[in-house]
């Protein structure tokens, strides 16, 4: 697949149109998606075999920032909606959860209230959005305030 899209010329890329899940997807939408599902489901794999497996450090650099198109489309609105700040290392992001409907994802804006802030790595939070982080692999976290991690695991269902 990779050298396919790498093979891609200027025009295949500018007339790449994939119609999926209610959402158009270009090139680097569709590139994107597959490596989440590649990188989160061989990590699926090996956590089985091995308590101590991460998500390839590359692939969580490359879909943090594109975690709010997931939340949208997985994520189960809260009733009453609630709003966390989370701060995450490696790579370092200041986001902002919303829970209403639809679940957003988006860059923290200084002034912005919130329900509770979260600090962990940005591993575990990709972990958390797909579902997948649950209480036995959760590293240390820094909470703050009345809403953090149980609340958005309530809102990142286990598939």
């Amino acid at each position: 697949l990779v050298s396919r899209l790498e093979a891609m010329t200027d025009e295949e890329v500018a007339a790449f149109s994939l119609p999926l899940w209610g959402m158009v997807l270009d090139v680097a939408a569709f590139a994107r998606m597959r490596l989440g599902e590649h990188a989160v489901h061989a990590w699926d794999v090996e956590v089985v075999l091995d308590p101590s497996a991460l998500v390839s450090q590359d692939a969580v650099e490359a879909l943090i920032d594109g975690l709010g198109v997931l939340a949208a489309r997985s994520g189960a609105p809260a009733d009453p909606p609630f709003v966390v700040r989370a701060t995450t290392s490696d790579p370092a992001r200041d986001l902002l959860v919303s829970t209403g409907g639809p679940v957003m994802i988006a860059p923290f804006v200084e002034g912005a209230a919130y329900d509770g802030h979260l600090e962990l790595p940005a591993e575990a939070f990709l972990l958390l959005v797909y579902g997948r982080l649950d209480a036995a692999r959760t590293p240390t976290a820094s909470p703050s305030g009345e809403r953090w991690l149980d609340d958005l695991r309530a809102v990142f269902p286990v598939p």
